[in-house]
């Protein structure tokens, strides 16, 4: 069976369509509001209630890695379909549900796990084809723009969340309300995206079926093995894979791994920035809060760099800024609040918003036209799969805090500080390997290959 016919260039836009593209931008903020409530207020409830790290990160790679063996075949499936904004409804639905059961089951351990995974295996599943029609919503040479307006815009999903969750809080509310409101945010804001953002790639649509879903496994292990052959793309998506592990861990641990730092500093009533803290959660929001705001300005920038100047340098600065910042955490968590939120607020922004950015950005360019949609769902195993960053966090965190406290003979507080220091120097080394893997790729190769 011949593939699909990619769009005609008449039909694809060559300008932005604003009223579609500020659809798909809003998307972006929607779907944080999922990741935000996970960061803050899901993550550290676990560990409040149930006493540990490892219950979220080893649900976390289950779900990954569920959602990796999933996303591939589904993203061919919308280049063969022209499909993608079906998909991305049937999993933003699935998505919010699950958020609602993680409200309702929120003192029963296995059914909030279980709903989690829930929800995470559908919210990385609709990333992919949220990706896939970025084509469909801006030209080539604006897509570095527009991806940087979604990641930008989308930090401020974050913001509403933790506003949303202190806001409730004076009110008496605590995990349920907060996880239900922002699930109900999460639905109303995808609306636009769903009913605006239209499938432009694929005009000769097929209907799904089995035999279609089959075929496409034989198509994704020719492109695997086209990749393997294919240096540029095998160093991007490898690269990829270790930097976007350390991305997933320090956007799902970033509450947990700062109350622990400060915690004894809070105890104490030496907890200040501006003000003092004597609830370090409201010390971690409101890093959130700076850390978002700052994402959205750095992601906007880095949209418009990428588009100027390549997006490859901009994925490798980011990579550094995201070492660095981890760095300075290391040295000054627990010890130096201003140190710490210039660390993680102003370089952590810097490489969280650029990675994410850049990344997307230079998929496009890597990826055939007619095959966006296949190379996002591989590009998605490489964030769906880079999950041994959670997993390894939670387990020597918990670990460190054990036996590492235990040794030294200090307080909980002080052994938990230690334990978030040493479960944070254990993501640097992989996001070494990912930017180190990245320089291995010539700027000339990527803009030949586009040129094509």
């Amino acid at each position: 069976m011949s593939a699909p016919a990619p769009a005609p260039a008449s039909l694809m836009p060559t300008r932005i369509a604003w009223l579609a593209a500020s659809s798909w931008i809003l998307y972006d903020l929607a779907n944080t509001i999922y990741a935000a409530v996970v960061t803050y207020v899901f993550a550290p409830y676990v560990k409040t209630t149930f006493g540990n790290d490892s219950m979220v990160g080893i649900a976390t790679t289950v779900s990954m890695i569920a959602s990796g063996l999933m996303v591939p075949v589904m993203a061919s499936l919308c280049d063969r379909t022209g499909q993608a904004r079906l998909y991305l409804g049937v999993f933003t639905l699935a998505c919010v549900g699950a958020m609602f059961g993680m409200a309702a089951f929120a003192s029963s351990a296995v059914v909030l796990i279980a709903m989690y995974a829930v929800a995470n295996i559908a919210y990385q599943n609709a990333l992919t084809f949220y990706n896939a029609l970025l084509p469909s919503v801006a030209p080539p040479e604006r897509t570095g723009l527009i991806s940087g307006l979604g990641v930008g815009i989308g930090y401020f999903g974050t913001i509403v969340t933790i506003a949303v969750a202190l806001g409730l809080a004076a009110y008496g509310f605590g995990y349920r309300g907060v996880t239900a409101v922002s699930a109900a945010l999460f639905l109303i804001l995808s609306v636009p995206c769903l009913v605006f953002v239209r499938e432009l790639r694929v005009t000769e649509r097929q209907a799904s079926s089995w035999s279609l879903a089959r075929e496409q496994w034989t198509s994704i292990g020719k492109t695997l093995r086209e990749i393997r052959q294919d240096r540029t793309l095998l160093l991007f998506f490898v690269g990829s894979f270790f930097l976007i592990d350390v991305l997933n861990t320090a956007i799902l641990f970033f509450g947990s791994l700062t109350e622990g730092l400060f915690q004894h500093l809070a105890d104490e009533g030496r907890l200040t920035l501006i003000v003092n803290f004597s609830n370090v959660g409201n010390f971690a929001k409101v890093l959130g809060l700076v850390l978002c705001f700052l994402a959205f300005v750095f992601g906007s920038l880095i949209g418009w760099l990428g588009d100027r100047y390549h997006p490859l340098r901009c994925l490798r600065a980011s990579g550094w800024c995201l070492l660095l910042a981890f760095f300075g955490a290391m040295l000054s968590g627990g010890r130096s609040p201003w140190l710490y939120a210039l660390s993680m607020c102003v370089l952590g922004a810097i490489g969280l918003a650029g990675i994410w950015t850049a990344g997307r950005q230079l998929l496009i360019v890597l990826a055939p036209a007619d095959q966006v949609g296949e190379y996002s769902g591989l590009y998605g195993i490489t964030n769906k799969l880079s999950v041994i960053g959670s997993t390894t966090f939670a387990l020597v965190a918990d670990w460190s805090r054990t036996n590492v406290g235990e040794s030294l003979g200090v307080t909980p507080a002080i052994a938990l500080a230690l334990s978030q220091r040493d479960a944070l120097a254990c993501q640097m080394v992989q996001l070494v390997l990912g930017v180190v893997l990245l320089y291995g790729i010539r700027v000339e190769d990527v803009q030949a290959r586009s040129a094509k």
